[in-house]
């Protein structure tokens, strides 16, 4: 994939019928992580795009059980985007992941969404940010 990349790097833009992109399809088909970093590194903003079903590659990601490193590494290419880092934006992230997430992901993703939901029962923030650092996510 990367020597493909290399050569011709807009392959990485290129959409199926269903308006798939590659990442898309490698979240789909559970490749292994240096193919989905090689395809966010040609082009990182595919981590928004949505296919005809309205899903991210985050959301196929969590859907089709790719690799841990595989989500963590798209959610937090997702975070990197400023728009993403909104109420609504975090929101609508946990509509189309957390039915799909196994218990791995559920936890950071809840602590995620406990930073935007005023509920009384979330950690306080300060141990959701010493979560995130010692993951070493910082987006």
């Amino acid at each position: 994939v990367a020597a493909l990349l290399e050569v011709w790097p807009d392959a990485a833009k290129e959409k199926d019928r269903y308006q798939s992109t590659p990442l898309h399809l490698s979240c789909y088909k559970r490749t292994p992580l240096e193919v989905t970093a090689a395809l966010l590194e040609c082009w990182p903003e595919a981590v928004k795009e949505k296919g005809n079903f309205g899903r991210t590659p985050l959301q196929m990601a969590c859907l089709y059980e790719a690799s841990l490193e595989v989500k963590f590494l798209l959610l937090n290419t997702w975070l990197s985007y400023k728009e993403n880092r909104t109420k609504s934006a975090i929101m609508s992230l946990q509509r189309g992941t957390t039915v799909y997430a196994d218990d791995a992901v559920k936890v950071p993703f809840s602590h995620l969404f406990a930073l935007f939901n005023n509920d009384a029962d979330n950690p306080s923030p300060n141990k959701i940010m010493d979560y995130f650092v010692h993951i070493k996510m910082w987006n």
